[in-house]
């Protein structure tokens, strides 16, 4: 009963870090009232969870402790820098009111939820089934999502739908609909319906958005795709059909059927237009060079960053912050594919996570961007988990047969 109960914690804090908390975002919306009302809760809930998994998993850390060891002293080092920047730098009355707040954010929705996402040992089981719910949860809130522009507000340009969210953040809501949509669909051959509408409502969701980052991560998911495949039709079918998306937007954007999310891409592609990207880009740069080994600011002084994770990692912590980010992600080198090939229920976390790593060449700081990092936190954990099966096969094959 005890391991039951625990395992429920932690299926339902996995489960709302990384997509039940849109179903809180969706609140504010309609009713008109701050999300400060709805999220706020939310956040205390994720952080009480967290703590109570690391807890009662304190064995598991242990047995990671060199992985969770600089995970921690990346975020205390960017914790203390950011105190740093708002003691000896100078920053709009804003940016200043939201010192406090970001130091709970980096402690209580970034470190120690990723610590307790890092101690959990995600089984086949439970990502079988935690992958099913999202699926589910991601059809229903999209579908509500629809029916609401559809219905209650028509906006179909950077539309956030029924969420609160950024609307870059939404537009990954429907490709990470679609993502799911389409591994069902290879899944579960003979239940095609779901999937169809799955793609259906993502791919609304995703062009309501008019965000190209979701386009831009959904291309380096078909690549990744194509190079697993490798056949050389495919590639000359993609190689195809690039040549005429670009023609057809060079061609739309001109014609009576351009819209807004045409034009954009349209500027990203024949003016290279980050709208704004490339000066803070250039100037997060700049701090870096005049402060290489420790960084400098965490934030310019309208609150604004690079819009790049490696630029921002440099610029606000410097090449030591950097080489923290390489051990951060060491546990990578661990992977094989066969952990994807001996469970597919692997697979689309993967996929979010290369999703999200997209997302944070262009988009978000370093606090602010918690979907990376947690499915950062949930394939590293995959990773350990599947490479301390392997080693205890090993040694139980090793110890049957005394030969070790």
């Amino acid at each position: 009963m005890e391991l039951l109960r625990k395992n429920n914690i932690e299926f339902f804090f996995v489960f709302l870090i990384t997509f039940g908390y849109i179903f809180f975002y969706s609140f504010a919306v309609p009713f008109r009232i701050s999300n400060h009302f709805f999220i706020v809760p939310f956040r205390f809930i994720i952080f009480c969870l967290a703590l109570n998994i690391i807890y009662k998993n304190f064995e598991n850390i242990k047995k990671r402790k060199s992985t969770i060891f600089f995970i921690c002293l990346f975020w205390l080092l960017y914790l203390f820098k950011t105190f740093y920047s708002f003691n000896h730098y100078t920053f709009s009355a804003q940016t200043q009111s939201l010192e406090y707040e970001i130091y709970i954010r980096i402690v209580c929705l970034n470190m120690i939820p990723f610590v307790a996402l890092l101690s959990i040992n995600f089984s086949k089981e439970m990502v079988e089934r935690l992958t099913h719910i999202i699926f589910n949860f991601l059809l229903i809130m999209l579908g509500c999502s629809f029916l609401y522009v559809i219905l209650v507000n028509p906006i179909f340009a950077r539309s956030s739908g029924l969420f609160v969210s950024y609307y870059i953040n939404t537009g990954h809501y429907g490709l990470s609909l679609i993502v799911l949509s389409v591994f069902y669909y290879f899944i579960s051959p003979q239940n095609k319906i779901k999937p169809a509408l799955g793609l259906g409502l993502g791919l609304f969701t995703l062009l309501i958005s008019s965000a190209r980052s979701p386009m831009l991560a959904g291309a380096v998911l078909v690549i990744i795709m194509f190079f697993y495949i490798n056949k050389i039709k495919y590639w000359l079918a993609l190689a195809a059909f690039i040549i005429v998306f670009i023609i057809s937007i060079y061609y739309l954007r001109y014609s009576a059927f351009s819209t807004e999310y045409i034009v954009r891409i349209y500027d990203a592609i024949f003016e290279g237009n980050g709208y704004g990207r490339s000066y803070y880009l250039s100037k997060g740069w700049d701090v870096f060079k005049n402060n290489p080994l420790f960084g400098g600011t965490t934030l310019f002084e309208d609150a604004m960053y690079p819009h790049n994770i490696f630029v921002e990692v440099l610029m606000s912590m410097g090449i030591v912050g950097f080489i923290l980010l390489g051990l951060y992600f060491k546990d990578l080198a661990k992977f094989k594919l066969k952990y994807i090939k001996e469970n597919v229920y692997y697979l689309p976390y993967f996929l979010f996570f290369v999703q999200y790593l997209v997302l944070v060449q262009t988009s978000y700081c370093i606090f602010a961007n918690i979907e990376f990092w947690c499915f950062s936190a949930v394939i590293i954990s995959i990773i350990l988990f599947c490479y301390d099966e392997k080693i205890k096969s090993y040694d139980s094959r090793g110890n049957t047969t005394g030969d070790h």
